[in-house]
């Protein structure tokens, strides 16, 4: 194995025993801010949580123009079925073969991890790779898997005094990315009454085994969604619910779903469940699909008939998965988060975009499905414009830097959502490329780095840098 290989891996060994959700990257951030102090950066921390880190010129070269590198400290915390894991408190268990950087019953967190452990590397390496340099800044970002409120809300001066921008967040090493998806938030919220059942038996159903995986990525290569499996099954059964609660997250395909319902006898559900599971196996790469039900205790309450028909109805629906495709502009939607309080019914839906002819037409599917549901609330939460496809001067320099290193890249557009789209936003005048290592299932307790793509990542990003010191 290479040292870059092996040097870059130290640095994320490092990282993976902080542990980071979205919104919650604080210890991580105070480790990072250090580190870069270390390396002889001048740090800020922004008010919600941000770093920015400005390494100076090489003297001789103060008036090359800044190049910005940047990353995002959160990661999307998943775990098998089963496996005992606290996201707020528990490290990152790594497992490495000859192949693959995987970790032990959860999400790896390569995304974004690996994007900053390169950047550390470079920095920590910048003689034997770069040698003379302009200045360069640093943004590691939070809350990118949420709600990009790190690249949301920086101040834009930061970003008006710089030229490129070299985004490290790619999931393929032989991509370089130049256009991303736009993203919405929406939530959707029923108020609750509760009455006690008149049924005579209680039962749990659980859809688990499923693939998952990430929304933008994942969303067209036929992975099915628990929640809407739930669902239709309980539609097809007269039941009453207790508790449906399904999804991890936002930007992650649900992969298990569960309900709490009672019925009157078994047989029904017996049959549906079984009819189900061979249904899905047939039409989707699913074949870990399992749909299993048990006896329970009779819940104490249910909601009444007709809110059980409108949360239902509301999931059956609503899209998940690909609304249409026209070349590089792919419209889609993920239910990703369902689930039941004492007061509301709440499901928190994500589309995506690449243009906002096409944000408009998933916004009216969604309202659409809203009224005919008889939904009480549906309510925009957060919304990321799409960034624009384009040529540059950074991408000409990167693609030559490329060829000379032998290596065979193309550009992309991908339909996962970048926070480039907020950077070109504050300063329109940016040229920016995303890059990144080749990083599987992301956004899953499968998700895995191959080892091979890291090399090429560090050269491809250190040549860049290196043409543009000239």
């Amino acid at each position: 194995m290479s040292n870059i290989l092996e040097g870059v891996i130290e640095e994320f060994k490092k990282i993976s025993a902080f542990p980071r959700p979205s919104k919650y990257e604080f210890r991580v951030a105070n480790y990072l801010s250090e580190r870069l102090k270390n390396l002889g950066a001048k740090i800020q921390r922004d008010q919600i949580g941000n770093i920015i880190a400005d390494f100076p010129a090489t003297e001789g070269l103060e008036n090359l123009p800044i190049i910005l590198m940047q990353a995002h400290m959160d990661m999307v915390c998943v775990a098998e079925e089963g496996y005992k894991y606290d996201p707020l408190n528990d490290p990152i268990k790594l497992i490495r073969d000859e192949k693959f950087l995987s970790a032990e019953g959860t999400s790896l967190g390569a995304d974004d991890g690996i994007g900053i452990a390169i950047t550390l590397y470079i920095l920590s390496n910048v003689e034997n790779l770069i040698g003379k340099h302009g200045a360069w800044r640093i943004i590691f970002t939070v809350d990118e898997e949420v709600g990009m409120s790190g690249a949301r809300e920086l101040d834009k001066k930061f970003l008006s005094d710089v030229k490129y921008i070299i985004n490290v967040d790619s999931e393929n090493v032989d991509e370089i990315v130049i256009g991303s998806a736009g993203s919405a938030r929406i939530e959707f919220r029923h108020d609750l009454t509760w009455n006690s059942p008149k049924k005579s038996d209680g039962y749990s159903i659980v859809v688990s085994g499923l693939k998952g995986g990430h929304s933008g990525e994942s969303i067209d290569v036929n992975h099915a969604n628990a929640i809407k499996i739930l669902a239709q099954i309980l539609s097809n059964l007269d039941c009453e619910i207790n508790k449906f609660q399904g999804g991890t997250a936002l930007n992650v395909i649900a992969s298990e779903a569960k309900a709490l319902i009672t019925l009157d006898g078994s047989n029904d559900l017996k049959n549906i469940c079984k009819k189900f599971e061979q249904k899905i196996s047939a039409e989707c790469d699913e074949p870990k699909l399992k749909i299993k039900f048990k006896k329970i205790k009779l819940p104490n309450r249910v909601m009444n008939k007709k809110e059980t028909e409108i949360s239902l109805s509301l999931i059956n629906n609503l899209l998940s998965g690909v609304l249409k495709v026209d070349g590089d502009d792919k419209t889609s939607a993920n239910i990703g988060i369902v689930k039941i309080t004492d007061s509301a019914f709440y499901l928190n839906y994500m589309p995506r975009f690449h243009s906002i002819e096409g944000f408009n037409e998933i916004f009216s599917h969604a309202t659409n499905a809203c009224i005919k549901s008889r939904c009480n609330e549906m309510t925009l939460k957060g919304f990321s414009r799409e960034w624009k496809a384009s040529n540059s001067n950074l991408l000409e320099i990167m693609l030559k830097v490329a060829k000379k290193q032998k290596r065979r890249v193309i550009t992309k557009v991908i339909h996962g959502g970048l926070e480039c789209s907020h950077f070109i936003e504050k300063n329109p005048n940016l040229e920016i490329v995303s890059v990144g290592t080749s990083n599987l299932n992301i956004h899953s307790p499968n998700e895995k780095l191959l080892l091979s793509s890291v090399e090429p990542t560090v050269n491809l990003i250190a040549g860049t840098l290196k043409s543009l010191a000239v």
